[in-house]
C-alpha cells in the first residue's frame, strides 16, 4: 500500500528537502529511480518551487494515438467517475493532448498546476513526476507526494505508462492517471500499464496495410547485409543504423523527392543523387505496393567513392581562391567584370564570408600592377583627411583598388567626407579602364547610405558558406596550408564528413578559426573528428547558453570517447539513456547512431 499520509511520507518529504539543499543521495532508502529523476530535474534547471510548464497550441488531436485512444479514454473515464481521478493522453514530449476528470475538487487543482490539455510535463519543464519521469525511463512510472521534485505538486499522485507504437519501435505518447495523494493506490501503476497496452494493440489494428507492407519490406532488405537502408512512405520513415550514421537530417529531403521521382516508374529502379555535404549515392530504390495503391519505397544507399568528373566551374581561371562551387564561381565571375570594367561595386554578405578575400584575389588577377588599398572605420573615424590622404596616393596610380570595408561602421561625417573624396577623383565620370575600382564591403540586406547610393550602381551577393558547403573540401586544405606553419597536417576522410555536415553561422572565418584550434592538439599526421571542437559535431536549430553550451561539450565529450555508444556515455555522464537521446537530438549532436533525428533507428 502507499502510506500517503504517516511517517514515510514525512521521511520522503525530509529526504526531498536535504536533497535539494546539497544535492547528495539521502540516507532515507526510497523508490527506486526517485532519486535519479530528482538528480534529472536539478542538471535540466528545474526551479523546485515555480511551476512552468510551456504551452502548445501545435498538437496532434487528429492522428492514430488520439484515434486509438478514445475509447479506452472513454471506458476509463466512467470507470473513473465516481473516484477522485483523472486520467490523461500525452505525446511523446509529454504535452496533454486529452483529459478526462469528473471530480470538480480535482479539476480545479489539475487547471493549477497546469496539468491541462496543452500544456508539456516533460521532466525537463516540470521535474519528477508520473509523466515526464515514464517517458524518460520508457517505462511506468509512479510518483507520490513529495516524491514530485516541484513544490506545487506534492498533493497528487499520479501513475504513467509509455505507448510505443510497434509498427515504428518509437514512443507514440503516454496514459497517465492522476488522483490526490491521500486517494492514490497502488493499483494505479497495473491499471494504466493494461490500458496503454491496449492503445498500442489498437494502433497496430488501425496501422494502414501500407505501413504494414513497407515494415515488411524494410525488414526483409535489411536483413541481407551492413547496407545503408531508408523505407519512405507518407506518414512513416524507417532508417537502419548504417543509414543513421551516413545520413544527415538535410539528406532526408533529397531522398525522399528523389524516392518520390522513382517509385513512379514501379518495380525496381536505380538512380544516383548528390547529398546535402556535395557527396554523390547511388540508390536502389524497390517500391512497395498494397491492393490500394503505391505504399512508399525502400531505398538501399551506397555511396560513391571516387567523385564524378565535372566540367570546368565557371569562374575565372587562376583566380586565387579556393572553392568552385557554382554560386561561388558565378559572383566571381560578375566581380571581375566589374573590375575590368571599372564599375564601382557593393559587395555584400555575411560576416566572415570572405568578401574583402575576394576582392583582394580579383584585383590580384586582373590588375596585379595596380595598388591596393582598404579603409578601415577606425581610420576614417579618427582622422577623415589624414587616412584619405595616405589612401590618394596609391589611388593615383593607373588602375588601382581603394576598398571601403565596413561602410556600415562610417559616421556620417565619415561617410561625407568620403563622397567628396570619390567625386574628386579624375575620371570618376568616365569609364577609362585606368581610372580607380572602389568597392564598398557590407553586411548581406544592408542599405547604403544615400550620399554614397548613387556611387555604387552594383550590389553583389558572397553567398553564405552553409550555400556553398561543397567549397569546404577545397577551403580545409587551403587553410590549413596558411596556418600550419609548413607542419605536415591534412584533414582525413572521417572528419571532413563531419565538417561537410556543419552548418558554419560564421562562414569562413569560423571554419579558420576552427581549424586553428585544431592545429594546437593535432601537431602532424590526420586531423579526425575527435580533433574536432564539440561545435563541430552538432547543429543546433538556436544560440545555446552557455550552461547548454557546457552541456552539449560534456556530451560530445563523451561520445566521442565511447566511441558513439550511447549507452556508455550516459553512463559515463551519470544520466539516463532516455535523457542523452533527449539532449542529443535538443543541441542536434551528430556523433554516433543518431536516433534522435525524428526517425526510428530499428537496426536492434
Amino acid at each position: 500500500m502507499v502510506d500517503s499520509s504517516g511517517d514515510m511520507a514525512r521521511r520522503v518529504a525530509r529526504a526531498r528537502e536535504r536533497f535539494l539543499a546539497s544535492g547528495d543521495a539521502p540516507q532515507t532508502p526510497l523508490r527506486a529511480g526517485i532519486v535519479e529523476s530528482w538528480r534529472r530535474s536539478l542538471y535540466s534547471g528545474v526551479d523546485c518551487e515555480r511551476l512552468e510548464s510551456p504551452y502548445s497550441r501545435d498538437l496532434d488531436t487528429g492522428g492514430r494515438l488520439m484515434h486509438a485512444a478514445r475509447p479506452i479514454l472513454d471506458r476509463l473515464g466512467e470507470t473513473l467517475a465516481e473516484a477522485a481521478m483523472g486520467v490523461l493522453l500525452t505525446d511523446a514530449r509529454g504535452r496533454v493532448l486529452d483529459r478526462r476528470v469528473k471530480d470538480h475538487r480535482l479539476t480545479r487543482q489539475l487547471d493549477e498546476i497546469l496539468l491541462a490539455p496543452g500544456f508539456s510535463y516533460a521532466e525537463e519543464h516540470v521535474g519528477t513526476n508520473g509523466i515526464g519521469t515514464a517517458i524518460e525511463t520508457r517505462s511506468v512510472s509512479c510518483v507520490f507526494g513529495s516524491e514530485h521534485f516541484l513544490e506545487p505538486l506534492r498533493r497528487v499522485a499520479c501513475a504513467g505508462a509509455p505507448i510505443h507504437d510497434r509498427l515504428t519501435g518509437r514512443l507514440a505518447g503516454l496514459l497517465d492517471i492522476t488522483a490526490w495523494h491521500a486517494d492514490a493506490g497502488p493499483l494505479m501503476a497495473a491499471v494504466v500499464q493494461d490500458a496503454a497496452r491496449e492503445i498500442a494493440q489498437r494502433m497496430v489494428e488501425l496501422g494502414s496495410a501500407g505501413e504494414r507492407a513497407m515494415l515488411d519490406e524494410f525488414l526483409a532488405v535489411r536483413g541481407r547485409g551492413d547496407q545503408a537502408i531508408v523505407s519512405v512512405g507518407e506518414n512513416l520513415t524507417m532508417v537502419n543504423r548504417t543509414a543513421a550514421v551516413l545520413l544527415d537530417q538535410a539528406d532526408y529531403a533529397i531522398i525522399q523527392d528523389k524516392a518520390a521521382e522513382m517509385a513512379r516508374t514501379g518495380g525496381e529502379t536505380v538512380g544516383r543523387v548528390t547529398l546535402s555535404g556535395g557527396e554523390p549515392a547511388d540508390l536502389r530504390c524497390r517500391t512497395v505496393r498494397t491492393h490500394a495503391g503505391t505504399a512508399g519505397a525502400v531505398l538501399e544507399i551506397t555511396m560513391v567513392e571516387d567523385r564524378p568528373s565535372f566540367p570546368a566551374p565557371n569562374r575565372p581561371s587562376e583566380l586565387e581562391l579556393a572553392g568552385d562551387s557554382v554560386p561561388f564561381s558565378r559572383v566571381c565571375t560578375e566581380l571581375e567584370a566589374r573590375c575590368r570594367a571599372r564599375t564601382w561595386t557593393v559587395v555584400e554578405g555575411e560576416p566572415g564570408v570572405g568578401k574583402l578575400a575576394l576582392v583582394s584575389a580579383v584585383h590580384r588577377r586582373c590588375t596585379p600592377e595596380g595598388a591596393f588599398s582598404v579603409i578601415e572605420p577606425e581610420g576614417i573615424e579618427a582622422d577623415p583627411a589624414a587616412c584619405l590622404n595616405r589612401v590618394a596616393e596609391a589611388a593615383r596610380l593607373p588602375r588601382s583598388t581603394v576598398v571601403l570595408r565596413h561602410l556600415e561602421r562610417y559616421t556620417a561625417a565619415a561617410r561625407a567626407a568620403i563622397a567628396a573624396w570619390l567625386d574628386s577623383w579624375p575620371g570618376t565620370t568616365s569609364a577609362s579602364a585606368d581610372r580607380p575600382w572602389a568597392v564598398a564591403t557590407l553586411p548581406v540586406g544592408t542599405e547604403l547610405a544615400d550620399e554614397l547610393l548613387g556611387r555604387f550602381p552594383v550590389t553583389l551577393t558572397v553567398p553564405a558558406l552553409r550555400h556553398r558547403i561543397e567549397d569546404v573540401r577545397e577551403l580545409v586544405p587551403a587553410l590549413l596550408r596558411g596556418s600550419a606553419a609548413g607542419r605536415a597536417v591534412s584533414c582525413g576522410p572521417a572528419a571532413m564528413r563531419v565538417l561537410l555536415r556543419s552548418a558554419w553561422p560564421g562562414a569562413v572565418a569560423e571554419l579558420a578559426y576552427v581549424l586553428r584550434q585544431v592545429l594546437t592538439r593535432r601537431r602532424a599526421g590526420e586531423i579526425e573528428p575527435a580533433d574536432l571542437p564539440a561545435s563541430c559535431h552538432s547543429r543546433s536549430r538556436r544560440v545555446l547558453t552557455p550552461w547548454e553550451t557546457s552541456e552539449r561539450d560534456a556530451i560530445v565529450g563523451a561520445l566521442l570517447e565511447t566511441g558513439g555508444d550511447r549507452a556508455a556515455a550516459a553512463g559515463l555522464l551519470g544520466i539516463s539513456r532516455a535523457t542523452i537521446y533527449r539532449k542529443i537530438n535538443l543541441y542536434g549532436v551528430s556523433i554516433g547512431p543518431p536516433t534522435a533525428r525524428g526517425r526510428r533507428d530499428i537496426s536492434r
